[in-house]
């Protein structure tokens, strides 16, 4: 056994126990603490696997990053953290060699209870624990993957992809992937629900396995009908591809899907057709350009940024009127903004 220090180790507990108390207390919280066991369906023990609690309500975001940053130190003392999530309030642990888990550290209210282990089917419940007083003892049965019939999988494989979901809604892009990844492989005829993955390959930055992604939905969609026009799903994901290349500063790529998707479908997303118009005004194809330009100003037609470059894609067509005439709607609309006296200036070069 590795040795250590014990009353230096029981004060940095007390410490720490203290000082979590304290930051419960802020919060209107306490300690909460569940503890359990896991075997498999002949009674015995599973090591390694990964117990997860995900708060679903009761503790203020700014606590939950509180208690998170406090508690972490904790539950490394004890060797049963196995990462920490920035932001929310998720905390995990593994099972020891005789099948043994606890969690301290969370306040009450309710959350998504989650067991996994590589060759087990995942169990994932909800459950409202307290921290007033002692949570029953967990005794869980994981069991091997068997002929279950279709309707089981489905659920249980919804409740992942629902895991997902709440992860992706709180940033967690990383630990999001592998959910939407594998409810993606397993229902391929569920094309559509593919986007979500390729929403979170493009939020890591992730832009060619973004577009793959998006690609084979877009197949999905041409499998069911090959005639897109008026298809105003298919149009966002051509516009997503267009973002992804975008970040990969292929702008040519994305111009051509862009334009797909103003093509497939009129955009009611203002940010759309301006997203398009930038990138057609820096290829040089100013006409096109001031053509999404345009649409974006109709649907939008409070945001001044859109006047502003309609006025700059005129000016590079040498047509000054048309130019004077949206820096001026621009000016109208926003008199402090800080571009405002440098357009007012142009507007006074342009009428001389």
């Amino acid at each position: 056994m590795r040795g250590y220090n014990k009353t230096g180790f029981i004060i940095t507990t007390l410490l720490l126990l203290s000082l979590s108390s304290i930051l419960f207390s802020q919060a209107g919280r306490g300690n909460g603490r569940i503890a359990g066991t896991v075997k498999d369906k002949d009674g015995n023990p599973i090591a390694g696997v990964k117990i997860t609690l995900e708060l679903l309500s009761g503790v203020s975001s700014g606590a939950r990053k509180m208690l998170g940053d406090t508690l972490q130190t904790s539950f490394e003392q004890e060797g049963k953290i196995t990462k920490k999530v920035e932001g929310g309030f998720i905390l995990e642990c593994l099972s020891d060699s005789k099948g043994k888990w606890g969690i301290l550290g969370f306040a009450t209210g309710e959350f998504r209870f989650s067991v996994e282990k590589e060759g087990y089917s995942a169990i994932v419940q909800t459950h409202n624990l307290t921290q007033m007083r002692r949570n029953p003892l967990m005794q869980i049965v994981l069991e091997r993957p068997g002929k279950e019939p279709p309707e089981i999988k489905e659920n249980l494989s919804g409740k992942r992809f629902q895991t997902g979901n709440s992860l992706y809604k709180m940033g967690k892009y990383e630990e999001a992937l592998p959910y939407f990844r594998e409810y993606v492989d397993k229902h391929p005829d569920k094309f559509k629900m593919a986007v979500n993955l390729g929403n979170c390959y493009i939020n890591l930055k992730k832009y060619p396995e973004a577009i793959k992604t998006f690609e084979k939905v877009i197949e999905g969609f041409k499998n069911e009908n090959p005639d897109l026009k008026g298809n105003a799903q298919a149009a966002i994901i051509y516009a997503n591809i267009g973002e992804a290349y975008s970040g990969m500063n292929n702008q040519n790529e994305a111009a051509v899907n862009y334009k797909k998707s103003m093509e497939t479908a009129p955009p009611t997303d203002a940010a759309v057709a301006y997203n398009a118009a930038e990138i057609l005004f820096s290829g040089g194809k100013t006409d096109e350009a001031i053509q999404y330009y345009k649409l974006a100003a109709k649907l939008k037609p409070e945001m001044p940024v859109y006047y502003s470059k309609l006025g700059y894609a005129y000016l590079n067509k040498g047509d000054i009127k048309a130019a004077v005439s949206y820096f001026e709607k621009f000016a109208a609309l926003a008199p402090d903004d800080p571009q405002t006296p440098a357009i007012n200036d142009l507007i006074k070069d342009l009428k001389q």
